[in-house]
């Protein structure tokens, strides 16, 4: 029932609890642990049985509310020791060498562990001498009771009618400084720093945040500091001479606490315990005598493991990584493994070979996300190229102000670049047909044209067979995606267009209506979108319908008015195959359950909103830049350059409309292959063929031997370590190092790029999904990205400030379209900013204000 740090026995968790386990691994590995033993769960399993035996522990069970823990703690507080428990603890106290001082912590099988912390919720008590060592002890057990532990366990899914503890005896560190480490740096998760909170006397004062302890950082390759951040630590803790502790002012409360070798010397510690264990280790440590001892260790639970493929070596040339899924896309979740592998392979050959996915390409995709890797680009394209990457979106421009690119400029091309020189020549010629077609033909003939090509290609998508091979499948929709970018002459016309417009006008002191001239494009499919679901919601028919249900029942009884069936009909026919995560043929499709029709129509408010005012917006703006131009004679030119502009520009999303379709009409496929194999047994869901890849998928069409359920296992591993990653870091580096740009106040302005113009007040509400509550009139969306299943939600938006996108990500265009203020490239805001706030938009010069918090 008790067993010494220095027991040869293999104890396991569950009899001791993750901290005695980590303290006895350590002392015999060799660490300088101060001497001590653990009182195992049997030790405690008498005790736990007469609390289990009480009113007060039914009562517990049957309401775990604060009032009901406390009723249990002093129930449990009245267990006393037996004479057996006396006599062992005595025994393992004789062994103890030195001063009879202890401290007494617990060992809850369920603390410390790599999910599960359990920090600061268990009972420490420091300064213990013998004569009151039993009491201690039983003030540890009935800590398992307090009710910031039983929360903890009931957020975390953990059972409460289970409690079980060990308790630590430890021998007690007189520490004149004392601290914690972590082995990764945890404000930045960079895998080459230990972070060191360092002050005066015992350690509890910076785990009870009762001082600001000195922070340094050290860089474990170079062996140096590379930060320091000395605090004035006002108060210590301090053992008193006769048992217990002391709380009083520190001498010095400015001095550094450890000096730079001790530094050095802690952080080496850190590194020593994170090579032993394996993983990154957060540690207390104390300094008695310049002495320095380790106290615990445990798992830091809370950094991001970041994809080993991805990783270099400690001290080799880093790599820098933006990612690609939410700078472009809009969304944090990772894609499924066939969805990864068909984006990335359609994306690397519409981009003529410079988006290559492997691990070591400019486009690396696992387990998935996918990643633009800077320095492979920089190999690749060179600075001017990555320049353009950068300047997309703000943060960016920020973040890689700090980074030398150069230090770090690959020794090796990037994989699957070997070709590159022809691939991407064989790309120009092809745009350069289009390019000439959108200079000088008419730009009716060019829409019409590439109205026919998307519609051709829909039909032959349509037309796929889930009895034809797998990858030939595929391939043909490679094809087709390849054709529609070989017919997008229609952008460029747009681009030239626009082009025309800011020329015409540079100089003149209109550029606002120059900007507003982009809302409410023609060929816009997600504002296309908006627009009908608005349409949708203003019918007295939808207004009357009272739920999901009674809606889902009237669309499929089609017992609705013939105008909105009409409508609906149009909407299922042309948006139904979107969705969230849309790119991702796994994604669910709104034809799949019309609910989630319903549920985007509910929440639209269709007395106040953006999209109802900005053709006349837009109108505004056409006719005082028609004057301007008059004035200028330049009046035919622009009319026919604003056309041009109008009926064009908007295309630029077309091309993803139709990739999604086209996916849609794929995800159909992969569903019935999969519930015919769910039928014999080779799949457990449907949903599952998604976690195969192409080649797999093939494999079982042709043989009914192939282990898919293995396939899969296999294919799932990578994506298991970042299971419970749920916000993913604009750019990392290759050693992990997450960096964020600071967020540039200006006398009380939070400056960030303008997306689209306009200037409103409106109250905030944060939002880090679409549906996660409502919108209402006249409140300001704060997102962290956007993608096209937000579109409902920008049709009640008075503003919009986003933490990433550009003009081009959907965000931005959907904004603009609407006549929607919006202000991006502001990472941090969503912690700044509460639910309530009153705040400004200025869309026009990219400026937040907290006018009322």
């Amino acid at each position: 029932m008790i067993y010494g740090f220095a027991t040869k026995e293999n104890l396991n968790l569950p009899q001791i609890g993750g901290k005695a386990k980590s303290l006895i691994d350590t002392t015999s590995e060799g660490f300088n642990v101060p001497e001590g033993f653990v009182l195992t769960v049997d030790f405690f399993s008498g005790w736990l049985a007469e609390v289990k035996n009480t009113d007060e522990w039914n009562a517990f069970l049957s309401s775990t509310t604060k009032e009901s823990c406390d009723v249990l703690k002093n129930r449990a507080s009245q267990v006393r020791f037996t004479t057996e428990q006396i006599n062992a603890l005595n025994e393992e106290l004789k062994k103890l060498t030195g001063n009879k001082v202890y401290a007494v912590r617990s060992s809850s099988p369920e603390e410390d562990l790599k999910d599960k912390s359990f920090a600061g919720q268990y009972e420490t008590i420091l300064g213990v001498t013998d004569i009151h060592l039993e009491k201690a002890v039983i003030d540890a057990f009935v800590s398992m009771l307090d009710t910031r532990v039983v929360e903890y366990k009931k957020m975390n899914n953990i059972p409460v009618d289970n409690p079980r503890i060990a308790v630590i005896i430890q021998k007690q560190i007189a520490s004149e400084v004392s601290g914690v480490a972590f082995s990764l740096n945890p404000t930045n998760n960079a895998y080459d720093e230990v972070m060191i909170n360092a002050s005066f006397g015992l350690g509890e004062t910076i785990v009870a945040g009762q001082v600001s302890p000195d922070t340094y950082v050290v860089d474990k390759v170079k062996k140096e500091i590379i930060e320091k951040k000395v605090n004035e630590k006002i108060i210590g803790l301090w053992l008193s001479a006769d048992g217990g502790t002391i709380e009083k002012n520190n001498r010095e409360p400015r001095a550094q606490a450890l000096n730079d070798k001790q530094i050095i010397k802690v952080a080496q510690l850190a590194e020593a315990c994170e090579k032993h264990f394996g993983e990154p280790i957060d540690i207390e440590w104390a300094i008695e005598k310049d002495e320095l001892y380790l106290l615990q260790s445990r798992p830091i639970t809370t950094y991001l493991p970041f994809f080993e493929e991805l990783m270099t070596k400690p001290g080799e040339k880093k790599k820098f990584y933006i990612d690609l899924m939410i700078l472009t896309q809009g969304f944090d979740e990772s894609m499924s493994v066939l969805g990864l592998e068909l984006w990335t392979d359609m994306l690397d050959k519409i981009k003529g070979g410079t988006m290559t996915p492997q691990v070591n390409g400019t486009a690396p995709a696992v387990h998935g996300r996918q990643y633009i890797s800077v320095t492979a680009f920089h190999k690749l394209m060179g600075k001017k190229s990555v320049d353009i990457i950068l300047n997309s979106d703000g943060n960016l421009k920020k973040i890689f102000e700090e980074i030398d690119l150069q230090a770090n400029f690959p020794d090796h091309k990037p994989d699957g670049t070997e070709h590159f020189k022809r691939t991407f020549f064989k790309m120009i010629m092809k745009m350069l047909p289009v390019i000439l077609k959108s200079l000088f033909a008419n730009h009716e003939a060019v829409i019409r044209d590439y109205n026919e090509s998307a519609d051709n290609i829909i039909k032959k998508a349509k037309n796929l067979s889930k009895d034809d091979d797998f990858e030939h499948n595929v391939s043909k929709i490679l094809e087709l995606l390849l054709t529609i970018m070989s017919t997008v002459s229609l952008i460029y016309a747009g681009m030239i267009g626009q082009a025309s417009v800011k020329k015409m006008f540079k100089g003149e002191d209109i550029e606002k209506e120059v900007i507003t001239l982009s809302m409410d494009l023609d060929g816009n499919p997600t504002s296309a979108m908006g627009h009908l679901l608005y349409k949708m919601a203003c019918y007295d028919d939808f207004k009357n319908t009272s739920s999901r249900e009674e809606f889902v029942k009237k669309c499929e009884e089609r017992s609705y008015g013939d105008a909105f069936l009409k409508d609906y009909d149009e909407f299922m026919d042309k948006y139904s195959v979107r969705g969230m995560k849309e790119i991702d043929v796994a994604s669910m499709r709104v034809y799949e359950d019309v609910g989630l029709l319903y549920d985007k129509l509910v929440d639209i408010n269709t007395k106040n909103n953006q999209i109802t005012t900005v053709k006349q917006k837009r109108k505004v703006a056409y006719d005082k830049l028609l004057q301007v131009a008059k004035e200028k004679g330049k009046e035919k030119k622009f009319v026919k350059a604003a056309a041009k502009y109008q009926a064009t520009f908007g295309y630029r999303e077309h091309p993803k409309y139709i990739v999604v379709y086209i996916y849609a009409m794929l995800h159909n496929i992969c569903h019935e292959m999969a519930e015919e194999w769910v039928k014999e047994g080779r799949l457990e869901d449907p949903s599952q063929i998604f976690d195969l890849r192409v080649d797999e998928i093939s494999k079982a069409q042709k043989d009914p031997s192939f282990d898919m359920m293995a396939a899969r296992d296999k294919n799932l591993e990578g994506y298991k370590k970042v299971e419970k990653v749920t916000i993913w870091p604009l750019v990392i580096d290759s050693r992990g190092k997450i960096y964020k740009p600071k967020l540039e106040i200006k006398d009380g302005d939070i400056v960030g790029d303008p997306i689209a113009p306009g200037k409103v007040i409106g109250k905030a509400k944060v939002l880090r999904s679409p549906f996660e509550k409502p919108l209402n009139p006249g409140e300001i969306l704060i997102a962290r990205a956007t993608e096209p299943s937000w579109t409902p939600i920008f049709i009640n938006a008075a503003g919009v400030i986003m933490e990433i996108g550009g003009p081009l990500q959907h965000g931005g265009i959907i904004a603009r379209e609407y006549g929607i203020p919006c202000v991006s490239g502001l990472i941090g805001i969503m912690d700044i900013v509460k639910d309530g706030d009153l705040l400004e938009v200025d869309g026009y010069n990219g400026i937040v204000k907290i006018l009322k918090e």
